[in-house]
């Protein structure tokens, strides 16, 4: 390139408009790096407690199978109950509390300590000298005094030369703001010959310390370090210990051999996730330096000559040359200087979302996640891991949120297309799911990949329906705002996707990721507990409680949670507030800063459509609401049983539909607004929705005020008393679904109808595209009219759930529903022959055997006792010498009922048959003696005697089945 090549013009949009999002990267691998150290500090100490594997003996104890999957293993922890834990707390031995934290303390000390020295191994001697002594006359002082002044630098770094370093460029290092800049000997060789080229690079070097990058690095760098030789090697050396000893077990050995292998995958790709999004994070930080160093005045001229005589050059013609060089850039620190130089030009790409960035962030965040949990999974951690949830959630948010800001800002102010955020959710979101499956948390013991990946798509989902809800947001925010900065906007539009994220993201950790090993839960069992527990019957009724019962694992917990109504309701009222504003005018302070002076285009008012428009659909899917409950009142009339039957099934029925009747009205005005809106179409219908889903339930609960006075719409009451009072619970039962978990399907629908209408159509020119018409100012009592509408409509959606949130008295209302129960038995494994020798091994000598021997203990000294002639005559000798034994039992069939099934489960039968027998005759014994009844006493005896002849059958089985697999683990 010739020397006097023209400098590229100033880019149009300030790159720091809405800050950078590079802090939210760093901070994101901080966590990484930390739950990392935490977790594997954990697992070492664990087993340095537990050099036996007792933990695993209860898990075999409790029924686990090592040659099955996550779902099996985990409901057969469901069966076990609390006997899993306790047996842990009684048998598993455990380092002092203190330990772990006194490691991972130790690290972050050795963090500290390798942060602390850097700067000086990078400022030894030997290496760098003072500025002075290659500069004894001092003309170099004034010129860098100079620069620190152009860069706005408060305090001035020290300058020191590296002789040795013969290229033309410098470095930054230091600490705590105490910083040093070092001017390699080229460079400092190269300042009279190219003055512009010096000042070029040590004007970069200075932006870097404008922006804060050197302490954020440099700790990066120190955990980095202390991670791979510290952390990393520790743990590479125990999971080699653990295929060493998976050798000697033919039961656990190759659960432990695939189990380490996921872990040896997982640290590999965690390693390369971490290297790329640093490297990703310096790249784009390189870039902000040199547009910082043009705006200072740099000569462009360097990073020309850079481009077409340094290194980074330009990939050579072809695909796979160009490929290889994509790939080889993915890795490097610095940006090649075609990018560069491109950058200066148009700095587009540090507005657009980049995939790479959002996927490893996803990913990385899920694996952090996975791993937190793992961290404080012990007693009372619950309300520490729940808020460190919802901090990552809105860390995991914060990353492709600002980015689609920036995104849509630029694109507003320079006429650009605007994002919908379907790529940026996408990208997320697979990185979530990918992240997912790296973990090995749904995949079990004995394979690769869950039973039912297709599950992760929730998450894929979730994250592109909150980032198009971004965009949109966005864009009506930019066109909108008025102040000196934009960032209040997007912190309020960040804010609200965090709330909806936490919630799903919480959801998903606790229970949302269990459907990809399958279906955990028994539609039988819920279905019968049901028919239990309600009274009545309807017509079809079987039918109906079969659909609910497979309908409520997939609504519990998160459907009725009462966090859920806070999280749908800002979605559609945040925008619904859009229409209370006046017509914006003129051109923002921000975006007169953003554009740095030039020319800034006039930003009208948002396209929304007239608030009529939207309460037509409203009105529409609000009639059908309406309509379908007094068709649903009509019908359900007709079968109406008698009073004293109708708030059981026959009540569940009638919710039921009632909800459904609401959930299609709101669906069809989500449809309808997505179908038609031209500008942001699922904003407006979200608003649509919220509205048609509170003024059906509204609906729905004045028709119950007045039932019993409706005559033939009459369900449920007996008698006319309109008492508001009297539907209260009902909108409390429906209304965290019709106006939470309904809105966010209302929000899918309306994507869907987006997407097909803009198939359907040709393409044309967006709206974005063109200067937004803002038409007519609205005549101000319409103004006054939105306020009102959109006033009355927040306040009672706001008012409504403040009231679902508060706690409230459940009653005394229980079910006959157990968890064993819930067990769906079809998907329980049937463990192989040697499995289920290793588990009733490990059943007998973890408390088992000691049962056996109490039980076997208790019913020989009754049976001893019997032998006296005076047992069945003397009530003082039967008193003494037989109900101490016969209580014992009582307790003993307790103990045995928290202890773990035995694992064979007709065995089980026998062994629970047996202690059930012990209890009664224990309490007809306790009984016949203290109420001096001698018939009852005798048959107690009676049944003791038989028990006698049984037991022995019993414990032979269950010692048989433990011998068989003794010599195989």
């Amino acid at each position: 390139m010739s020397r006097t090549m023209a400098a590229p013009p100033r880019p149009t949009v300030d790159e720091r408009v809405l800050g950078a999002g590079t802090g939210l990267r760093f901070a994101l691998l901080l966590v990484l790096f930390l739950t990392s150290s935490a977790t594997i500090v954990n697992q070492i100490v664990e087993v340095l407690a537990d050099p036996r594997n007792i933990r695993v003996g209860c898990a075999l104890a409790a029924g686990a199978d090592p040659e099955s999957d996550y779902l099996g293993i985990g409901l057969a922890a469901v069966r076990a109950g609390d006997a899993y834990p306790a047996c842990v707390r009684r048998y598993v031995p455990t380092a002092a509390a203190w330990v772990p934290f006194a490691v991972l303390a130790a690290l972050l000390i050795a963090a500290a300590a390798v942060y602390w020295l850097l700067p000086r191994w990078k400022g030894r001697r030997g290496r760098v000298v003072p500025l002075r002594a290659v500069d004894p006359e001092g003309e170099l002082r004034p010129l860098l005094d100079e620069l620190v002044r152009v860069a706005g630098l408060s305090r001035p770094p020290r300058f020191v030369v590296a002789p040795a370093a013969a290229t033309a460029g410098a470095v930054v290092f230091g600490r705590l703001r105490r910083y040093s800049v070092c001017l390699h000997g080229g460079l400092v060789a190269r300042r009279r010959r190219d003055p512009e080229g010096f000042r070029a690079v040590v004007l970069h070097e200075l932006a870097h310390l404008r922006n804060h990058d050197i302490d954020v690095t440099y700790a990066t760098v120190a955990l980095w370090r202390v991670f791979l030789v510290a952390v990393l090697p520790a743990y590479l050396f125990q999971i080699a210990q653990d295929l060493k000893d998976s050798a000697a077990s033919a039961i656990l050995g190759p659960a432990e051999r695939l189990g380490n292998g996921h872990e040896l995958l997982l640290s590999g790709v965690m390693i390369a996730f971490v290297y790329l999004a640093r490297a990703d994070i310096l790249r784009t930080r390189e870039t902000y330096a040199d547009l910082d160093a043009l705006a200072w005045g740099a000569d462009a001229r360097g990073w020309h000559h850079a481009a077409a005589h340094g290194t980074g050059k330009a990939a050579a013609p072809g695909r796979l040359r160009r490929a290889l060089a994509s790939f080889t850039a993915l890795w490097r620190t610095h940006p090649a200087w075609d990018r560069r130089l491109a950058a200066l030009t148009d700095p587009r790409e540090l507005f657009a979302p980049h995939a790479l960035t959002l996927f490893v962030a996803g990913a990385t965040a899920t694996i952090a996640g996975d791993q937190l949990i793992d961290v404080l999974n012990g007693p009372g951690a619950g309300g520490a891991l729940r808020v460190l949830t919802a901090l990552q959630a809105g860390l995991i948010v914060a990353i492709p949120g600002v980015s689609v800001w920036r995104a849509v800002a630029r694109a507003v102010l320079t006429g650009g297309r605007i994002p919908t955020g379907l790529r940026a959710g996408w990208w997320t979101g697979l990185g979530l799911a990918v992240g997912e499956l790296l973990t090995s948390s749904t995949s079990g013991s004995t394979r690769w990949l869950p039973s039912h990946p297709e599950a992760l798509t929730v998450l894929i989902l979730i994250s592109v329906g909150l980032m198009c809800w971004t965009a949109q947001f966005a864009e009506l925010s930019v066109r909108s705002w008025r102040g000196r900065t934009l960032r209040p906007a997007m912190l309020l539009g960040l804010a609200a996707i965090w709330v909806v994220f936490a919630l799903w993201y919480a959801w998903w950790q606790a229970d949302g990721h269990t459907f990809a090993t399958g279906w955990a839960y028994s539609e039988t069992g819920i279905r019968d507990a049901l028919l239990h527990d309600l009274p009545g019957t309807v017509p079809a009724d079987r039918d109906v409680l079969a659909g609910f019962a497979a309908a409520l694992p997939l609504l519990l917990p998160i459907g009725v949670s009462p966090f859920i109504g806070w999280a749908a309701a800002v979605l559609w009222l945040l925008p619904l507030l859009a229409w209370t504003r006046r017509p914006a005018t003129g051109v923002p302070e921000w975006a007169r800063r953003a554009l740095r002076g030039a020319p800034a285009p006039e930003l009208s008012g948002p396209l929304l459509p007239p608030l009529r428009r939207v309460l037509l659909a409203t009105a529409a899917g609000t009639a059908l609401c309406w309509v379908g409950t007094v068709a649903l009142m009509a019908v359900m009339h007709t079968w109406q049983p008698p009073p004293e039957r109708r708030y059981g099934t026959y009540m569940l029925i009638h919710l039921t539909f009632v909800l459904l009747v609401v959930v299609c009205g709101t669906l069809t005005a989500a449809a309808l607004t997505g179908l038609t809106a031209r500008r942001f179409p699922l904003l407006v219908a979200l608003v649509a929705a919220g509205t048609t889903a509170l003024l059906g339930l509204a609906g729905a609960a004045v028709l119950g005020t007045a039932d019993g006075c409706l005559g033939p719409l009459n369900t449920l009451a007996t008698s006319c008393h309109v008492l508001p009072a009297k539907v209260w619970p009902t909108v409390q039962l429906l209304f965290p679904l019709a106006l939470g978990l309904n809105i966010f399907v209302a929000a899918a629908v309306a994507l869907l109808c987006t997407a097909a209408r803009g198939a359907l159509r040709s393409r044309r020119r967006t709206a974005a595209a063109s200067p937004p018409d803002s038409g007519p100012a609205p005549r101000p009592e319409r103004l006054v009219l939105r306020r009102v509408t959109a006033g009355a409509v927040c306040l009672t959606v706001l008012a409504l759930t403040a009231a679902m949130s508060l706690p409230r008295d459940r009653g005394a209302g229980h079910t006959s529903l157990t968890k064993q129960q819930l067990i769906p038995t079809a998907s329980l494994p049937t463990p192989s022959p040697q499995v289920l020798a290793a588990q009733t091994d490990a059943w007998l000598r973890l408390g088992g055997a000691g049962l056996m021997a109490r039980f076997t203990t208790e019913v020989l000294a009754v049976l001893t006792a019997l032998q006296d002639k005076a047992a069945l005559t003397d009530r003082g000798f039967a008193a003494t010498r037989i109900r101490p034994h016969c209580v014992a039992l009582e307790h003993l069939a307790t103990e045995t009922a928290a202890y773990f099934p035995v694992p064979d489960r007709r065995t089980q039968t026998r062994w629970a048959a047996l202690h059930e027998r012990g209890k009664r005759a224990g309490a007809d014994c306790r009984r016949g003696i203290e109420e001096g009844k001698l018939t009852v006493f005798a048959a107690a005896m009676r049944s003791y005697v038989n028990i006698g002849a049984s037991t022995p059958g019993v414990l032979d089985s269950i010692n048989a089945e433990a011998g068989r697999g003794r010599s195989g683990h």
